[in-house]
């Protein structure tokens, strides 16, 4: 029992240790990687104070292209005065490799030793002092993360990133035993599919004080997901995702504890195949989706 607990935590939730103030209205956030999103001229209008950005645990070391995407991300981020969700994951690469056993050896799918780790968080505190918001490992136990396969790492990140950063806000995965703590949820299944069957079971699960949905949104393309049995309602994509949004919404409210979500993404039409986008970036136009955000921030 324990085990599959264990699973159900780390598939879609990380505890958040905050201080004890509550929030009475939904705080509406956005996730996006691209430092563009700031000198969008739509982004002003969302009126958005809260931004999540993902990077490489070794942004600071690995001497690549990463560095200069997350120092103009961060720095455009405090010009805004939006308050940053700093998530870590695996080194630079292409992780989709990790899903071969054969690829576990390979740098981008490698664990790092608690030294390195250590060693590449405080490099990046002392860079980025203003940051306070921070998840030590992300989706921590999805197959291209290596500590899918050690989830007593990614406890032990989070303890090293509670030491280096005293005043930090963090997203933990180790939370059986913090149910006091507010915990975070991706639950696209869920929105996506107009139903909250998901993602009341993994708050019944953890039993936290509160909950924030760190990823979420509604999805204008995800390969053949929208299909004519699928749509239900909606004749095309921007529909869909412009109902899948109110969904979102609908669905956070339904539940008190529920105080902020980080809606997934701003940019859409950046990959082949997942576009979750409220803005087209092709055209720089607004979808529906936009909209609707922008009614709720």
């Amino acid at each position: 029992m324990r085990s599959r607990l264990i699973i159900l935590v780390l598939a879609a939730a990380a505890a958040l240790a905050l201080p004890a103030a509550a929030h009475a209205k939904l705080t509406v956030g956005i996730s996006e990687n691209s430092p563009g999103m700031f000198s969008h001229p739509l982004f002003p209008g969302l009126g958005a104070k809260h931004a999540r950005v993902v990077m490489a645990y070794n942004v600071m070391t690995s001497g690549n292209h990463e560095l200069a995407r997350v120092t103009q991300y961060l720095n455009a981020a405090r010009a805004a005065r939006v308050t940053p969700l700093v998530t870590f994951e695996h080194a630079t690469g292409d992780a989709s490799i990790c899903n071969k056993r054969r690829n576990f050896r390979r740098a981008v799918c490698r664990l790092p030793s608690q030294r390195s780790y250590r060693s590449n968080v405080r490099k990046f505190f002392a860079a980025f002092p203003w940051v306070r918001v921070v998840a030590p490992w992300n989706e921590v136990n999805h197959f291209t993360q290596p500590t899918s396969r050690n989830p007593k790492a990614a406890a032990k990140f989070t303890n090293t990133v509670a030491k280096l950063c005293r005043r930090c806000t963090i997203v933990a995965a180790d939370m059986l035993d913090q149910a006091d703590k507010i915990c975070g949820i991706h639950n696209y299944s869920d929105v996506n599919r107009f139903r909250a069957t998901g993602t009341k079971a993994i708050m019944r699960a953890l039993g936290c004080r509160q909950y924030w949905l760190t990823e979420t949104g509604g999805l204008f393309k995800f390969g053949s997901f929208w299909t004519k049995r699928t749509r239900k309602g909606c004749k095309n994509a921007a529909g869909c995702q412009l109902k899948a949004t109110k969904y979102m919404f609908k669905l956070a409210r339904r539940n008190r504890r529920i105080k902020r979500l980080y809606v997934y993404t701003y940019f859409g039409k950046v990959t082949p195949r997942f576009d979750a986008g409220l803005v087209d970036n092709r055209t720089g136009k607004a979808r529906k989706a936009y909209r609707e955000v922008k009614k709720r921030i």
